[in-house]
């Protein structure tokens, strides 16, 4: 995306004038001019964007806090103006804060009006995502019933459903499997036992169950115990 240049990036025009060829550039700032720009994010997904004059990262919502934060400053950059002519020329913060969120405004990520969201910025951000996420799975239904394909689902479909408890068939999202280190088959993550050939994956989480050697007993110990005599009866006493 080229967005800067249409969002207040300087540019060049060229014309003629007796012969000679003059550049003049636009270097005036569009819009906001404030040293500083806060950006706020509701989304529990990291964001990167990648411009000529850096790369942003906008965090993710911690789980339990309202909101995360990112702060913008201006950055330089330069105009190629070619026979080896550079022009530096310095972007706002404001200009690279509405450049980046061109597609992330419907994720619930915004600019802040001041040095943080206030409570209605957060609340509208909130109706703006999850509108965005209804007509997502919207749209995956309407996909499913077309051939109940996973292949048509996306993953951003599927992040709609889970993240508004919206249960859907093809919305499922398979388990994580993991390798057994004996026997090398796939087993659950954090299972206490492989199912395939019995090994002991989690000896604490097995003993709690009763399944590993310190919950049970030894084969060798149980078969003695079934074969030893029972204790003799004990004989009441007689009163003399």
């Amino acid at each position: 995306m080229t967005a800067l240049a249409e969002q207040g990036t300087p540019r060049a025009a060229q014309g003629y004038a007796g012969g000679r060829r003059d550049v003049v550039i636009d270097t005036q700032p569009k819009g906001d001019t404030a040293a500083t720009v806060a950006i706020a994010s509701i989304s529990d997904q990291d964001w990167y964007v990648s411009r000529t004059h850096g790369v942003y990262h906008i965090p993710a919502c911690a789980k339990g806090e309202p909101y995360a934060l990112l702060l913008l400053t201006s950055r330089g950059d330069v105009i190629d103006l070619g026979d080896n002519r550079r022009f530096p020329f310095t972007i706002t913060a404001r200009e690279i804060a509405d450049d980046l969120l061109q597609d992330l405004h419907d994720h619930g990520i915004f600019v802040c009006a001041g040095a943080r969201p206030s409570p209605d910025e957060l609340a509208a951000a909130a109706a703006r995502r999850d509108a965005y996420y209804h007509r997502l799975i919207g749209e995956g239904d309407t996909m499913w019933a077309r051939g109940h394909s996973y292949r048509e689902i996306s993953d951003l479909h599927r992040r709609a459903a889970i993240a508004l408890g919206v249960e859907r068939e093809w919305a499922y999202v398979p388990m994580k499997l993991s390798e057994c280190p004996a026997c090398g088959e796939k087993v659950k993550s954090g299972v206490a036992v492989c199912k395939h050939c019995h090994a002991i994956l989690d000896a604490e989480k097995a003993a709690q169950h009763g399944l590993g050697p310190a919950g049970r007993e030894s084969p060798a110990k149980a078969v003695a115990d079934s074969n030893a005599e029972p204790p003799a009866a004990k004989q009441p006493e007689r009163k003399k």
